[in-house]
């Protein structure tokens, strides 16, 4: 047993099945003294659990964040794996099991960024906030991050948005319309799903055909313009009394009405090819997701003629780098220009 006093200090001890292995721990503790850390004869690290200082987090920090649902939620994954270990049991390697545990389990790897951040983000909370000293430091901070796929290029064919309106249409008898509404205005708009699902009519100015965003991705407001159609779409919808422009409360509801979208237009499509004797493509809807008709958006505003600056205020994107990403022009378009 090796065993550590300091006067106005409480005595930290520990055993060990060697001597070295105490000589060792030892000397990196008075290392640590030395160094002016004396938070190290606490040991508090080896006396708090993550569960503890997750639940502190949760109340604290993570109400004040705007994706704060979905921080509670990689907390909630990360307190399911560590929750019962001491702060000090946690090291880089039972973090790196971690992560291929989420992308063994089906996970994206930006989803598995996603959790290892926010567990990253409790551990900063931990040593900066609460003052706990880590033996190692942030354990997340030195692991591998999963390699992100190549971005997205994904457009709409011919014939989807238009089969998609429809499908949006057909669901007017579902628990929650308005589908068709909000496909248009991503088509029209280049809005991002949480941006649409928060919007108020009190922040819509139908006569200046504006939409004013208030709770945005990167945490700034922004003022988007409606086109003509975008305009229709929402005087098209029924008025609601909360004051919210759609019923969706969540992104998770709001797919699985998507889901259904998509399923009856593919239905319908496949119907009318079967009806008429057209070959089906099988790429037809295959692989498209809402997030999608925000690329869609920004290509067009693009191939609309508008210049960079005035894209970006209708997306928000903060970098031309970022902005590239979701654009793609397609080529044929840009034929037309050149002449």
């Amino acid at each position: 047993m090796a065993q550590i006093r300091r006067r106005g200090m409480p005595t930290l001890s520990r055993t060990f099945d060697l001597k070295s292995e105490a000589q060792a721990w030892a000397s990196e503790i008075e290392r640590e003294l030395r160094r002016g850390n004396a938070a190290v004869l606490r040991n508090d690290a080896g006396k708090t659990t993550l569960k503890e200082v997750a639940a502190r987090y949760i109340a604290g920090p993570v109400q004040s964040m705007r994706s704060r649902s979905d921080v509670m939620r990689y907390m909630r994954a990360a307190s399911d794996r560590f929750g019962p270990m001491f702060l000090s049991a946690i090291r880089a390697v039972d973090v790196t099991s971690w992560r291929d545990q989420l992308l063994a389990d089906g996970l994206a790897p930006q989803s598995a960024i996603h959790h290892l951040n926010a567990l990253s983000g409790l551990f900063s909370f931990v040593e900066k906030e609460l003052s706990i000293a880590l033996p190692s430091g942030n354990p997340v901070r030195g692991i591998r991050k999963p390699s992100l796929p190549k971005s997205r290029e994904r457009r709409l064919r011919a014939g989807e948005l238009d089969a998609l309106l429809s499908a949006g249409d057909a669901g007017r008898s579902d628990r929650i319309p308005g589908m068709r509404q909000a496909i248009t205005l991503a088509v029209e708009t280049s809005m991002r799903l949480g941006e649409m699902l928060g919007l108020e009519w009190s922040r819509i100015d139908l006569t200046q055909r504006t939409a004013h965003l208030v709770d945005t991705k990167n945490g700034e407001s922004r003022t988007v313009a409606l086109s003509s159609a975008a305009l229709d779409a929402l005087q098209s919808l029924p008025r609601r009394t909360d004051g919210r422009v759609f019923a969706w409360r969540s992104s998770q509801s709001f797919e699985r009405s998507w889901r259904l979208c998509k399923a009856r237009a593919l239905a319908t499509y496949a119907t009318v090819c079967f009806q008429t004797s057209k070959t089906r493509d099988p790429a037809f809807l295959s692989d498209l997701r809402f997030h999608d008709l925000r690329h869609e958006a920004t290509s067009r505003l693009f191939e609309k003629g508008l210049g960079v600056m005035e894209v970006a205020s209708m997306t928000g994107h903060k970098s031309l780098s970022m902005l590239k990403r979701y654009t793609h022009v397609e080529a044929e378009k840009l034929a037309q220009k050149l002449g």
